[in-house]
C-alpha cells in the first residue's frame, strides 16, 4: 500500500542537508529549467558523458556511477531513479520532479526527429514496433541507420570520409544515447518500496502516484508552470524540508 500525503512539506526550520544529492536529469536542451536550478549544495549529476547506451531500466542503472544519498530526478528520469534505489538494496529518499513514464510513442517520435534532421534520406527507418521485445538490437540497428543516413548526406555535399567521420559518429551517438534513456525509462516500475518519496508537481502536471512504487509518498503541488518548476522558490523549500526530515530520520 502507498501512504500518501498531499501538502506542502516546507517548514520554518527546514535546513539544507549537508550531504551528496545525486541528480538524474537528461543533459539535452529543453525549455524547462534544469534540476540544478534548485541550487542545493552537494548536487552531483549522474547523467554525464559518456551516457549509458543500455536499452532497459535495470541495465541502464547498472552503468551509472551511483553512490549513497538521496536521488533527485526530473520527468522520465524518475524511472531510472527508482531502478537505482532498488538496486542499492536500502531505503533512500527520492525526489521526483514532474515524474512521467515514457511510452513507445515517445521513443518513436525521438527516432523520427533524428531521421528528419538528415536531408534527402529516402530509406525506411528501423521498425519501431520491434523495440518492446528487443531494445538492444533496436538501438544497434538505429545507430547503423543514423550513421548511414548522415554519412550519405555529407558525402552528397562533396565531403570526404576523413572529414565526416567525427560529425557522423557524434550525430549517431547523441541520438542513440537519448533513445537509450527513453527506453530505460519506459514501462512499469517495481512495486516494492524503495524509500520515502516526494513527488513535486507543477500546476497542470498529472499525478502519477499509481505508476510509482508502493511505500511512503508525499505530494507537493507547486503553483508554477512546468518550465519554471525546478527554479520556483516553493519547490526548493519543499525539497529541502523533505530531505532534511528524511536525513534526520535515517540517522536516528
Amino acid at each position: 500500500m502507498t501512504a500518501h500525503v498531499e501538502h506542502a512539506v516546507a517548514g520554518p526550520d527546514a535546513r539544507e542537508p549537508r550531504e551528496t544529492v545525486l541528480v538524474l536529469d537528461y543533459p539535452g536542451r529543453r525549455p524547462e529549467a534544469p534540476v540544478t536550478a534548485l541550487g542545493l549544495d552537494g548536487m552531483v549529476p549522474l547523467l554525464t558523458d559518456p551516457l549509458p547506451a543500455a536499452g532497459t531500466g535495470p541495465a541502464y542503472a547498472a552503468l551509472l556511477d551511483d553512490g549513497p544519498g538521496p536521488l533527485l530526478a526530473y520527468c522520465a528520469a524518475s524511472a531510472i531513479a527508482v531502478r537505482l534505489a532498488r538496486r542499492s538494496g536500502r531505503p533512500r529518499p527520492l525526489v521526483l520532479l514532474d515524474p512521467m513514464p515514457t511510452t513507445d510513442d515517445d521513443v518513436a517520435r525521438a527516432y523520427a526527429d533524428a531521421v528528419a534532421q538528415v536531408p534527402g534520406a529516402d530509406e525506411p527507418p528501423v521498425p519501431v514496433g520491434e523495440l518492446p521485445a528487443a531494445p538492444e538490437p533496436f538501438l544497434a540497428a538505429v545507430r547503423e541507420d543514423l550513421t548511414r543516413r548522415a554519412r550519405t548526406a555529407l558525402r552528397a555535399q562533396g565531403l570526404g570520409d576523413d572529414t565526416i567521420a567525427g560529425p557522423v559518429a557524434h550525430f549517431a551517438r547523441q541520438h542513440v544515447s537519448y533513445l537509450a534513456y527513453l527506453l530505460a525509462a519506459r514501462g512499469a516500475l517495481p512495486r516494492e518500496p524503495v524509500g520515502p518519496m516526494l513527488q513535486v508537481l507543477s500546476r497542470d502536471h498529472p499525478d502519477h502516484r499509481d505508476w510509482l512504487p508502493d511505500g511512503e509518498l508525499t505530494t507537493l503541488r507547486v503553483d508554477s508552470d512546468r518550465a519554471g518548476l525546478t527554479a520556483h522558490a516553493s519547490t526548493r523549500t519543499g525539497v529541502v524540508s523533505f530531505l532534511s526530515a528524511t536525513t534526520r530520520r535515517h540517522r536516528t
